[in-house]
């Protein structure tokens, strides 16, 4: 059986207490901005952690933010996430990746939780083996929906479904 500390060590928490570490992760999740323990928190975090950690951030973060696009689609936002990870621009782990301040909406919003289906889990191995359909790009964003300005500024590299990737 695995310790909360482990699964928080699994996501790179690193803080002295248990306590500590898992009000971070409440936080960085938006389960709670609390300093107390929300009743969400620990059932959350074994979720996350229970069988391959990265495998399970990617297909949540995929199905959450692109669960009606084509499968390319859903290919190209986990090599998103993942060419954040290898960049220099965006933190280090993968879940810091994915909890980073306005990065992805569905973190704030909560639909990251959402249960990811099996296409999210296959098209995030495909993401994981390699497969970049979007040719290194760091951003997506859906312009129907998109209110920020600063992507306007940027160089666009392709568009599958909904979303234009650069």
């Amino acid at each position: 059986m695995t310790s909360l500390k482990e699964r928080l060590l699994l996501l790179g928490y690193k803080k002295k207490s248990l306590h500590a570490n898992l009000i971070a992760f409440q936080n960085d999740f938006k389960i709670s901005a609390e300093i107390k323990l929300h009743d969400l928190t620990i059932p959350r975090l074994k979720e996350l952690t229970s069988g391959n950690t990265p495998l399970n951030l990617l297909a949540r973060t995929i199905y959450s933010e692109n669960r009606g696009e084509p499968y390319r689609g859903m290919v190209a936002v986990g090599a998103v996430v993942l060419n954040r990870l290898k960049s220099h621009q965006f933190p280090n782990p993968l879940v810091k990746v994915i909890t980073e301040p306005l990065a992805f909406t569905v973190v704030s919003n909560g639909q990251f939780w959402l249960k990811p289906n099996r296409r999210a889990y296959r098209t995030a191995r495909e993401a994981m083996k390699g497969n970049d359909p979007t040719a290194g790009s760091l951003y997506f964003f859906n312009p129907d929906k998109s209110t920020s300005t600063w992507v306007k500024r940027l160089q666009l590299k392709l568009r599958i479904g909904r979303h234009e990737f650069a």
